[in-house]
């Protein structure tokens, strides 16, 4: 009885070892990775089961569970780390050497070796100070009291980090936008920075923050004169500036998702000419500092609106919204246009996107919406009295948008809406309907016409070719 229990304590108290020295090696790793960029072996496991998982039914699951802001990707990220601290608190069960070698291998499958040897390096520092010879009487008591005070600080360190983490999920998203445009921004056609929505592969602490001083965009593959350059050196190429719309393809009916902004950079088809096409290069392969990658034909990147954006709206480009250099592709959804680019390669072939591998669009081609903004779908309160007007947004693409039409009775009858003059070929189109309505519910929609063919009404999932479908909802109005 006594040589089993001494057993059982023996093997917890070296799973508390492993415990806390993976903790530690954990929270030095974050502090790595937050402050010098250093690769994070939690974060490289979180890439690699969500691009297992990321598959369209995975993420039309994950969007009706927890809707389209952060929370799906917290849950994800928290579950990858369970996992790895779980899993390789086993490793306490070893010799401090043993433990250091499975855990150099398993780091080496995640991060770059110099990383992965570092990692297993400090952690056998830990689990050495932890191995203390054993020792009699209150010295070893005291031995093991130290030990659990350990735990209990590593176990709060882990508990204070879930609950970051958590807030994220209960907290509004920064990743979306609000699903109204607003009433400034049907004013002057323009999405503010801070209203313009953002959508990652990562959690949000694990966005790339580049400087322009270390950054430069490389130029690479078939080309006659491969070269690097400087966020000043793309500054002092001709620059110019287009008013595009950008859509996201997990905008949902009526969603937030979508902005519209002048956006100033420099042609990439310049920067492509000056570095020299080979005759064989048929697809531009964009790499972006994060790992995202995606590809275009050649053809299609050579057109003359295609851009290296640094700014927009007068401004820098935000670090979340891809400074220092994004791409800009007048027509595509925002899957295609990356962020945080450092890399330009001309190629045979395509390189494979992050998306697509997981079997979403491979054009990303805008499909033709409308959305009503005023009234507010989310206004909880609203007068009669005080409605003129049903104004909002339609935008198709390349595409224009030649008609618009209102229903203030539940798509029995149809009004067409007056169209704003559109600022640019690729801008949204802003409508409006003058209405005076009486006090009571009334069932609005709105649909639109690109080049005379009507939007469908067939209702589809954002996922993965964009949502389809007439955007409805009832007002009740006092």
């Amino acid at each position: 009885m006594t040589k089993r229990f001494w057993l059982s304590g023996f093997w917890l108290e070296k799973a508390m070892h492993g415990f806390v020295a993976l903790v530690a090696v954990s929270a030095l790793g974050l502090v790595a990775r937050l402050v010098w960029e250093v690769p994070y072996p939690p974060q490289e496991l979180f890439n690699r089961l969500t691009q297992w998982m990321g598959t369209p039914a995975m993420f039309q699951l994950i969007h009706k569970l927890l809707g389209y802001g952060a929370a799906g990707k917290v849950f994800a990220f928290a579950g990858s780390f369970a996992l790895w601290l779980v899993a390789l608190t086993a490793l306490g069960w070893l010799r401090p050497w043993l433990a250091a070698l499975a855990l150099l291998v398993v780091c080496g499958l995640l991060v770059p070796v110099p990383v992965a040897l570092v990692t297993a390096l400090v952690y056998f520092g830990i689990r050495s100070l932890l191995e203390t010879p054993r020792i009699g009487g209150s010295a070893n008591l005291e031995r093991r009291r130290t030990l659990g005070w350990l735990s209990a600080g590593s176990g709060l360190l882990v508990s204070g980090g879930a609950a970051v983490l958590l807030r994220y999920v209960f907290a509004p998203s920064t990743e979306a936008a609000s699903s109204s445009a607003g009433a400034e921004t049907l004013l002057t056609g323009l999405t503010k920075q801070s209203e313009f929505y953002s959508i990652s592969k990562n959690l949000e602490a694990f966005d790339p923050k580049l400087t322009a001083a270390k950054w430069s965009l490389k130029i690479t593959g078939l080309v006659k004169n491969p070269r690097s350059y400087t966020l000043t050196e793309l500054k002092v190429q001709p620059q110019h500036n287009i008013e595009a719309t950008m859509v996201c393809i997990s905008n949902a009916v009526g969603g937030g998702l979508i902005g519209n902004a002048i956006w100033n950079g420099s042609s990439l088809r310049r920067l492509l000419e000056q570095v020299g096409i080979d005759p064989k290069a048929r697809f531009v392969n964009w790499r972006a500092a994060d790992g995202y990658i995606e590809s275009l034909p050649l053809a299609a990147a050579l057109e003359d609106d295609v851009l290296l954006v640094h700014g927009w709206n007068g401004q820098p480009l935000s670090q979340k919204h891809g400074f220092p250099l994004r791409v800009l592709i007048p027509g595509r959804l925002g899957m295609k246009q990356p962020r945080w680019i450092t890399e330009i390669e001309l190629s045979d072939k395509p390189a494979v996107g992050y998306w697509v591998e997981r079997g979403w669009s491979k054009d990303a081609f805008v499909q033709t919406m409308s959305r009503i903004d005023a009234p507010s779908e989310s206004a909880v309160s609203l007068k009669a009295s005080e409605i003129k007007e049903v104004s909002g947004i339609a935008f198709a693409g390349e595409r224009t948008i030649t008609k618009v039409e209102v229903s203030l009775d539940g798509s029995k009858s149809w009004l067409e809406a007056q169209l704003l003059p559109r600022r640019s070929k690729h801008a949204w189109q802003i409508w409006r309907v003058a209405w005076q309505p009486q006090a009571g519910s009334h069932q609005l929609a709105v649909r639109a016409y690109a080049d005379g063919v009507l939007q469908t009404e067939a209702i589809r999932d954002a996922l993965p070719e964009a949502s389809s479908g007439w955007h409805s909802f009832i007002s009740n109005l006092s």
